[in-house]
């Protein structure tokens, strides 16, 4: 069992050489590459148990315990105190081989089974209020060390061993908007259980595990974006099942489980694709596009287009230096999405998962080209003004356009002498509901939601 938590990586309990059913627990320090040992865990020793991070505390929960025995006790570490604090038991029953993941500030743990029954039910902790909800049981069906990790705000779980001793190379998604699992292309390589798994960037990585009396070391890379397996460099550490992972900014750390007893090994990736992206200082004709910084990359690629199927995708070339751009040129009140991809001189690396953003819907520059730009009567059936004052000389285009970003004709085009103009719009043809009038001249967009009834 790993997680990571502020840089350093996590691993703890599991069927120990020296004791069965172990609680000792181990900090590692990528930066001095050392490892600290920590307060044990504060429940009974278990193996099989299932650990999440999230935000700056560390959770361990189920297990199998002396006696042929299983838990469902809850605990979080806080690395800060070294110290363990017991929190709500898991609703479900007491079992082993659950898998875990975590999106945002909510961990998810699902699956698993006793010597009863495997389960698929799945629930949903948050820490805030300590307290468990039940979601959709898991797509795959009843199975048992299943490996799971998280991209973005999804969650994805994967091979496993189901309730009629079959193993499995299924693999899901899990979309907590709409608490809803999705099924997605296989693991690419043979069914197996108790595979080691985490995420890298806009990646995924599953690897190792066994089947009856084999161990495997094959290293998989998944991409959400084409739904696609690459197989990626073998684990030197040879055939493991069970083994513990976790992954500390550009790199992942997989050691300990069944063939490999105390190894442990740093994965570095080829060429990472940027990871965390985010829109800032969002105006009405211009957003700046951030990112995390990839190891070994010379340049980014960045694509964006207006959300519309059929919208062309505009690329931009960014420096290895710098992690953000600004575009500028865009229409007011639309949606755009967004991607980037790492280049490292020869190899490239997958793009992101898609970012989207909505321009403001109005913002005047301070220049002396000023306009006032309105509709009226709106909301209307038929036909409408459009009424605007020039302040000077200028060049006006008025176009409209759908909620979409999709064009859909020009109003007016043509120079203007100072004063208040009006043109008459008719909304023959256009069937009900909201578009985008813009108003655009040398300096200055403006824009105007109007609603056909």
């Amino acid at each position: 069992m790993g997680f990571s938590i502020n840089g350093k990586g996590y691993i703890g309990t599991g069927g120990a050489i020296s004791e069965n059913y172990s609680k000792t627990f181990w900090e590692y320090d990528p930066a001095t590459d050392v490892w600290t040992q920590k307060a044990d865990l504060s429940g009974v020793g278990r193996e099989s148990a299932c650990g999440f991070a999230i935000g700056e505390k560390g959770y361990i929960v189920l297990g199998q315990i002396a006696d042929n025995g299983f838990t469902n006790d809850l605990w979080e570490y806080d690395p800060d105190t070294n110290s363990w604090l017991q929190k709500a038991n898991f609703p479900g029953s007491k079992r082993d081989g659950a898998f875990a993941f975590v999106i945002g500030t909510k961990g998810y743990v699902g699956a698993g089974g006793n010597n009863s029954s495997f389960k698929q039910d799945f629930w949903e902790y948050d820490p805030s209020f300590d307290s468990w909800s039940q979601k959709n049981h898991y797509g795959g069906g009843q199975v048992i060390s299943a490996a799971a990790f998280t991209i973005g705000d999804k969650g994805y779980v994967g091979t496993g061993r189901d309730n009629n001793l079959e193993y499995r190379k299924d693999f899901w998604e899990y979309d907590p908007a709409i608490d809803e699992w999705s099924q997605k292309s296989d693991f690419i390589s043979n069914p197996r259980a108790g595979s080691v798994a985490f995420a890298i960037g806009g990646s995924g990585y599953l690897g190792l595990g066994r089947v009856i009396d084999t161990s495997y070391a094959d290293f998989w890379q998944y991409n959400p974006v084409t739904d696609s397996w690459i197989q990626k460099a073998s684990y030197p550490g040879g055939g493991n099942g069970n083994a513990a992972g976790f992954s500390i900014g550009g790199y992942g750390y997989i050691g300990t489980g069944g063939a490999s007893e105390k190894q442990f090994w740093q994965y570095t990736p080829a060429c990472l694709a940027p990871a965390n992206l985010t829109t800032l200082n969002i105006t009405s004709t211009s957003a700046k596009l951030k990112w995390n910084a990839s190891s070994g990359v010379a340049k980014y690629k960045v694509q964006y287009k207006v959300d519309s199927t059929g919208a062309p995708w505009t690329a931009k070339t960014v420096n290895a230096a710098n992690t953000s751009i600004v575009i500028n040129n865009l229409l007011a009140g639309v949606q755009y999405k967004w991607k980037v991809r790492s280049i490292c001189n020869a190899e490239k690396s997958a793009y992101s998962p898609v970012e989207k953003f909505t321009t403001q819907l109005k913002l005047a520059s301070a220049t002396a080209e000023a306009t006032t730009f309105n509709v009226y009567p709106n909301p209307f059936a038929q036909s409408s003004t459009v009424s605007f004052m020039v302040e000077e000389n200028s060049f006006i285009k008025i176009e409209l356009f759908e909620a979409s970003g999709r064009r859909i004709k020009t109003l007016a085009e043509a120079m203007l002498e100072p004063g208040r103009h009006e043109i008459p719009f008719d909304g023959q043809g256009l069937t009900a509901g909201i578009y985008i009038l813009s108003l655009t001249n040398s300096s200055t967009i403006e824009a105007s939601k109007i609603i056909i009834e």
